[in-house]
């Protein structure tokens, strides 16, 4: 049983369509394996047996002459089951009406057979179309009537009355009850079976109710449960359903909690897909930027290289040019020792000239003496060479070593602008390399961020999908 309550079962009772009317739908059950419309279905199948026994009874009277009792008996009651069945099928009150009327037809062939034996078969015969009802009712009803019948017809055949029951010497209760235990035990044996069927119908019924909830055109009712019955006792079937709906019921809500999850994951990968482009763009920008870094210091560092070299070659000539300085102060120093020699020698020979007197004669005492004086000038002269001389060394030595000042910070500028440009490769190979690993990294980010958004638009279609499952 459902816990939801069904609509009246008799209201969707169903007739086959060649027995439909141009005029007439037949109306369709909710549930095509139910119980009311398996009565349905059995009595258009008790009209169509009645048909066949009219038929019957036609060719019966035929035979025996009596085509008018089978007329007059055997079509209104053909037309009485197909008018009751047409109007109320699947009610209870038109099953025990079928019943009869297929007795009653049973009844009318015995009857044109002049009540021989061989025509009781129709009533077993007719009997396990009962069975379609899945009821054990209409069984127990048709028994009934059989027995009623023959204790009605002997009646009125030995009271010699036009009819027919029984022929032979076999007659009155001897042959009534004798068919009475006959039609008992096949009511007994057909009510076994027809108790399994309707088990079966139950169980179909009960199927068919529960898997309607499972009608994804109609949506997904997964709070129906399927209830116990008066014992206490679930089917097997509602077991299986219950458990069903309770194992779906706990993947839909952990399915919402994890569409959150990937939701936001989803968000957080939109916003790493759009940072990592940026990052990837700074990298690059950042390498660049290194690599240019580089190579400016490589041309600083030729720069100071030449410079080096020129601060050398004006090295190199500040020593040749102090060294050609020293060689002609040198020079100078010996020419004015030789000054102060000849002035000396000069000297002397003025002195001897004065000390012979009268004897030298007076022009070339007077040559000496401008001699002397030219000498006196030439050494004053060489003595203020000798002194600026002397200054410009001081400051050729000072300029020396400001060149080789220069040249060692130029040869320092230069070690430094190697040693910084190879740490600036360095650097630049290191950052060449957490490139390499950063667009690994990226590339996996980035894959990583596509299997998200894959598994986000599939969570989308599986939310799509699940709105029909009503939780």
């Amino acid at each position: 049983m459902l816990a939801t309550s069904p609509s009246n079962p008799d209201s969707h009772a169903t007739m086959p369509a060649w027995l439909a009317t141009s005029d007439q739908t037949a109306a369709t059950a909710i549930h095509p394996t139910s119980l009311n419309s398996i009565r349905a279905h059995s009595d258009w199948l008790a009209v169509a047996a009645n048909a066949a026994c009219l038929v019957f009874a036609i060719a019966l009277g035929f035979a025996y002459h009596s085509m008018n009792q089978a007329l007059v008996w055997g079509l209104p009651m053909f037309l009485a089951s197909a008018l009751v069945t047409r109007i109320q099928a699947g009610q209870s009150l038109t099953m025990h009406l079928n019943a009869a009327l297929l007795v009653g037809q049973a009844a009318l062939h015995v009857h044109l057979g002049r009540g021989l034996i061989e025509y009781h078969f129709s009533f077993f015969m007719l009997m396990p179309i009962m069975l379609a009802y899945r009821d054990v009712r209409p069984l127990v009803s048709m028994g009934g009537f059989i027995l009623f019948h023959h204790v009605l017809f002997d009646w009125l055949q030995q009271a010699g009355f036009d009819c027919y029951v029984f022929r032979g010497p076999l007659s009155g209760w001897p042959a009534i009850s004798l068919h009475a235990f006959y039609v008992v035990v096949e009511v007994g044996l057909l009510s076994v079976i027809a108790r399994t069927l309707q088990q079966h119908a139950l169980a179909a019924e009960e199927s068919a109710q529960l898997l309607a909830h499972l009608n994804t055109d109609h949506g997904v009712n997964l709070r129906a449960r399927a209830q116990a019955n008066e014992q206490g006792e679930l089917s097997a079937v509602g077991r299986m359903f219950n458990d069903y709906a309770n194992h779906m019921s706990f993947v839909i809500a952990a399915f919402k909690m994890l569409r959150s999850d990937v939701r936001e994951l989803a968000d957080i990968a939109h916003d790493l897909g759009n940072g990592n482009q940026m990052h990837q763009d700074d990298s690059q920008l950042a390498s660049r930027q290194l690599n240019d870094f580089v190579q400016q210091l490589g041309q600083q560092t030729r720069l100071a290289q030449s410079t080096a070299e020129l601060s050398k070659k004006v090295t190199n000539d500040c020593f040749d040019l102090v060294n050609d300085l020293n060689q002609s102060f040198e020079q100078l120093q010996r020419m004015g020792a030789q000054a102060f020699e000849c002035r000396q020698q000069l000297n002397q020979l003025l002195r001897q000239a004065d000390e012979q007197g009268t004897h030298s004669e007076p022009v070339s005492a007077q040559s000496l003496h401008v001699l002397r004086a030219g000498l006196d000038s030439m050494n004053e002269r060489t003595q203020g060479f000798l002194v600026n001389m002397e200054l410009l060394k001081s400051g050729l030595s000072a300029i020396e070593n400001q060149a080789v000042s220069v040249d060692r910070a130029t040869h320092q500028w230069v070690e430094n602008g190697h040693h910084n440009q190879r740490q600036g490769w360095e650097v630049l190979g290191a950052l060449e390399q957490v490139q390499t690993r950063a667009e690994r990294v990226f590339t996996t980010l980035n894959n990583t961020i596509e299997t998200i958004l894959r598994a986000d638009n599939l969570m989308r279609e599986m939310e799509r999908r699940l709105a029909k499952f009503s939780v």
